[in-house]
């Protein structure tokens, strides 16, 4: 399959069972001596899901940059075992993530994402900012205590955590005891305490992964959550020393 000429047409069950057998065989000597199905099963698809979906999302956000190469939408298969416990060199899952094309300088998932995560069994999908760097969470933090931004924007983040809470999707990033020294307290208290805003569902596999019906899967569950990944594309925008574009 060339993702670069042909539209997304599913993942295939030699997918999900390369990810089940990757599980069970967590070792560099097994991965080499499969590198041709996961080139074929599991890169190959997942970089030709990154165009269409990255087509799909631009409908809804036109700044939404997909990048299909690995290291770009398509993280690594690899693990970073340098400061984990866990020393298995390989995820046994797929994560694919569509940043907006003004914070690609922020490193890791600093910016605001769409995301995919496709394991053996489960699916996740998410939107938000899962960790900010410091100059938007300085950002951040100002908005939703009121020091400078839009009520509007502030609106937003609760509306987005209300909508989470009733579908029952997880509201992740890691929080503070208590509001952060030198911003003021108020009923915003939960959304300062936080040092990122991501929203994620967690699913079983659908039917529709084995086909191209998995793009208008995906999108009908970012669509709720779009004013989100633009309420937070402003904010990091908006950090101190922070350009739109740059």
């Amino acid at each position: 399959m060339s993702h670069g000429s042909n539209a997304f047409e599913g993942f295939s069950r030699q997918t999900f069972s390369f990810l089940r057998d990757l599980a069970s065989n967590n070792d560099k000597q097994w991965f080499e001596a499969h590198r041709d199905v996961y080139r074929e099963a599991v890169k190959e698809p997942a970089l030709s899901f990154v165009e269409s979906m990255g087509s799909a999302l631009q409908e809804l956000v036109p700044t939404v940059l997909p990048e299909p190469r690995v290291g770009g939408s398509l993280f690594r298969i690899h693990r970073d075992i340098r400061f984990s416990a866990n020393k298995s060199p390989y995820k046994t899952h797929v994560g694919i993530r569509f940043r907006d094309r003004e914070a690609l300088q922020l490193p890791g998932c600093n910016g605001p994402l769409f995301y995919v995560e496709i394991a053996a069994q489960a699916l996740r999908i998410g939107v938000g900012v899962k960790l900010f760097d410091p100059e938007s969470l300085l950002a951040y933090r100002r908005l939703v205590t009121g020091m400078e931004g839009s009520p509007a924007d502030v609106a937003v983040l609760n509306e987005m955590e209300k909508l989470a809470a009733e579908k029952g999707h997880d509201v992740l990033g890691a929080a503070l005891a208590r509001t952060p020294r030198g911003f003021p307290r108020g009923r915003n208290a939960g959304l300062a305490r936080r040092k990122g805003f991501f929203i994620r569902e967690n699913l079983s596999l659908p039917g529709e992964i084995l086909g191209p019906g998995f793009v208008a899967y995906c999108e009908q569950r970012f669509r709720p959550y779009v004013p989100l990944f633009e309420c937070l594309r402003g904010v990091v925008l908006s950090a101190p020393g922070r350009a739109a574009g740059k």
